[in-house]
């Protein structure tokens, strides 16, 4: 099959794009705000969110597209000083969109002077169409109220003080020793009578009472997991869901593990005490937990039953305080050996199942690369029949790819550099080449001064009129300059017969040519993934892969032309 021409492929792509401006005339910024507060519900969504619901309101209108994604995490609303507002302001003067869009009136800010001086002043200035999604607002609509849908920002501010209250009335129950969690602790139902009283599970407690138990008696968090699992005792999660359904799950669906049983084990309720307040939530990157300082902690003694006495519980975290002191002090060295042998941090995986593939150090002090599910098989986890390979096989093969991936790309690069030079059309695309220099340095020189403009006016040194009128010849003179860049590049391609290695893979070749052994620094630089079949069976794909395809495909379209 004929090749299309590159020149009718670029006239295509542009004309597409052109048409798809006159239906989209709108380059729309999508802007996303989130704070760091305790009480999740304030926020009502994570930044991943707000971006898909307004991604999704783009998606039903025929004359926006998106643009750009702006986003401000762990930013106040009560004031405009964020890196990702600012970056969008800076889009505006110089034209990169031309409609905003947020989720409501509140991620765009909380002050409502200023505020309502961006959608009433300044987004009109710049001729921005504005857009708050879940309040229906949209400035270019006929017949808009702007004072009505900016109320919505004071009912924010009077929900926030509802969530505080609401807050502080959590605390005051703390206090009480009430429980407000929404999952009791292992060993515990809520009563019937009164949410926020724990209630003992014999059958569950007998459990537990077991645990401490066989923890004392010297049993590790696996061994206490696996006689759990063997007997068909449910987890603590599962436990949980057949409180909530009535309907007892499967043990095996989610079954004991290592974390499970040091939970439990670690979890004060046991002794009837309460501790309250350990963790904040935030909205910031998926409703992620973080531990709040002890200092902050509330503490209330013999609020229900106990199930573990509280001297059996004191020595039990001595235990696995001097455990834990211990495992760190027998393993940091062969850890930090481990570290700096590991060349292929989340870039090798085991090709039966997709695991990722850890390296461990035998007694013989030899390394191995094995799957992840295998090695985790005690902690519950589904163990892999694959993959076991040393360490030192993988380094040799990678090594010896590497380098002849970079001699075969220098070889072929001087091939083509041979041929380039006998190319007849090399001196006008040459100064084509200079002419695009010059049509892109006069177009930034030309955009800077459209841009400054905009602070001439601000600082009022100059008016309204002056700013519109000098910006209109601003305008055109970018678009002409624009149609002259174009066509330029046009008949650049006609003359285009030589091939450029790419600058930033050119310097790693060229820096890493003359070494003979594996650094971590080589991996990172040429490795983009390699998967584990067997021993002697593992495929490595290097990050140039495409490129060097690409190359050689150029040189056999050379050695053609030259015949």
């Amino acid at each position: 099959m004929a090749r299309k021409s590159r020149k009718n492929i670029s006239e295509t792509v542009r004309g597409a794009a052109v048409q798809e401006e006159i239906k989209r005339p709108f380059r729309a910024g999508l802007y996303a705000r989130i704070s760091m507060e305790t009480e999740e519900t304030i926020e009502r969504g994570t930044i991943e969110t707000q971006v898909e619901l307004m991604k999704n309101y783009v998606a039903d209108t025929e004359d926006i597209s998106v643009a750009e994604v702006y986003k401000d995490s762990d930013y106040s609303g009560t004031n405009f000083d964020r890196p990702g507002f600012t970056q969008m302001m800076e889009d505006i003067k110089h034209g990169k969109i031309n409609c905003v869009i947020v989720k409501d009136l509140s991620r765009l800010g909380r002050d409502y002077v200023e505020t309502s001086n961006y959608i009433e002043r300044v987004f009109p200035f710049f001729h921005v169409r504005f857009l708050a999604v879940t309040d229906d607002f949209d400035s270019f609509r006929e017949g808009v109220d702007l004072t009505v849908p900016l109320k919505n920002i004071i009912n924010e501010f009077y929900s926030k003080d509802l969530a505080k209250k609401s807050s502080s009335a959590k605390k005051a129950l703390w206090r009480e020793g009430k429980f407000t969690g929404a999952w009791e602790p292992y060993g515990y139902r809520k009563s019937e009578q009164d949410r926020h009283q724990l209630v003992v599970d014999e059958e569950a407690a007998g459990h537990l009472r077991a645990i401490f138990s066989m923890y004392m008696d010297g049993y590790s968090y696996s061994d206490i997991a696996k006689e759990l699992n063997a007997d068909g005792v449910l987890s603590p999660t599962l436990q949980r869901e057949y409180y909530r359904s009535g309907e007892k799950p499967s043990p095996e669906s989610k079954p004991w593990n290592n974390y499970e049983v040091k939970r439990v084990l670690q979890d004060v309720h046991c002794t009837g005490d309460s501790v309250y307040g350990k963790y904040q939530q935030s909205v910031f990157q998926g409703n992620k937990q973080r531990n709040r300082p002890e200092s902050e902690w509330i503490y209330a003694e013999n609020t229900h039953e106990e199930i573990i006495d509280k001297e059996l519980f004191r020595q039990v975290q001595e235990k696995i305080r001097e455990f834990t002191e211990e495992y760190k002090k027998r393993h940091q060295l062969n850890n930090g050996a481990i570290r700096s042998q590991n060349f292929y941090t989340g870039k090798i995986r085991c090709g039966g199942c997709g695991n990722r593939m850890i390296l461990s150090r035998e007694k013989s002090g030899t390394f191995y690369y094995i799957c992840g599910a295998n090695a985790n098989h005690k902690s519950g986890g589904n163990q892999c029949k694959g993959h076991r390979v040393k360490k030192e096989y993988v380094d040799e093969d990678v090594l010896r790819l590497i380098q002849s991936h970079m001699k075969n790309v220098l070889d072929t690069e001087k091939m083509i550099r041979e041929m380039n030079s006998a190319s007849r059309n090399q001196t006008q695309y040459l100064l084509l080449d200079k002419e695009v220099g010059k049509l892109r340095r006069e177009l930034s020189r030309i955009s800077k001064r459209k841009s400054d403009l905009y602070e001439d006016y601000s600082e009022r040194l100059i008016t309204e009129e002056e700013y519109m009128q000098f910006s209109r010849i601003y305008s055109n003179e970018i678009e002409n300059i624009k149609s002259r860049l174009d066509a330029v590049l046009t008949a650049q391609v006609r003359y285009s017969k030589d091939y450029h290695i790419e600058e930033g893979w050119g310097k790693v070749i060229h820096t890493y040519m003359s070494k003979r052994k594996l650094t971590k620094e080589m991996v990172e630089a040429f490795v983009d993934s390699i998967i584990i079949h067997g021993k002697y069976d593992y495929e490595i794909k290097l990050v140039y892969d495409d490129q060097f395809a690409e190359l050689q495909k150029i040189m056999k379209e050379k050695e053609a032309q030259s015949r």
